[in-house]
């Protein structure tokens, strides 16, 4: 079963609005699990509580991150410890197959943090300029991306282990004689 982490940073409620808009768009991809955390422990929510994310090996459970952030100005004291604590630890590649996705404007250096850690990053759709509906369409996006990967990772796992055809997959090839 895929499953996706929603993390919300920023003093700012909308964060959190955004992080749960989100996992309400990626929810609606069949058999995604979704986990919303705060970033850090003393996060404000929207009468809501959530869990915070205990450490930064918890996200190599994940197959797709989804962060939510202040739009303007710097990251979040957090996020920045966060992103450097995986920039030094973790070894090239242990993000290569993780989705990620970026909530909260156009935050350039985010994105190019997150590009290092080598993962596959799904952006906000065009055109949508209500800020939760971009968030929800992003959310159900991420999550038919890494149910993509996760497909195609399955058809590489059987094909290195023994051989199989597209039809033991219940896949037809259109393109046979």
């Amino acid at each position: 079963m895929p499953k996706l982490i929603v993390l919300f940073y920023g003093v700012e409620s909308p964060a959190s609005t955004l992080a749960e808009a989100a996992a309400d768009g990626a929810k609606t991809v069949r058999f995604t699990e979704v986990d919303v955390r705060a970033g850090s422990s003393h996060e404000p929510t929207t009468g809501r509580r959530y869990k915070s994310l205990d450490s930064s090996e918890r996200l190599k459970e994940y197959d797709g991150i989804v962060l939510a952030a202040p739009a303007a100005g710097e990251a979040p004291v957090e996020l920045d410890a966060l992103l450097g604590a995986l920039e030094r630890a973790e070894p090239v590649g242990v993000f290569a197959n993780t989705v990620f996705a970026v909530l909260g404007g156009d935050n350039t250096t985010l994105l190019g943090r997150v590009a290092r850690l080598g993962g596959i990053i799904v952006t906000e759709p065009l055109g949508v300029d209500d800020p939760e509906s971009r968030a929800r369409a992003t959310g159900k996006r991420i999550a038919k991306v890494v149910e993509w990967v996760r497909h195609a990772q399955s058809h590489e796992h059987s094909h290195v282990h023994g051989p199989h055809s597209h039809e033991d997959h219940g896949h037809h090839d259109q393109h046979r004689p």
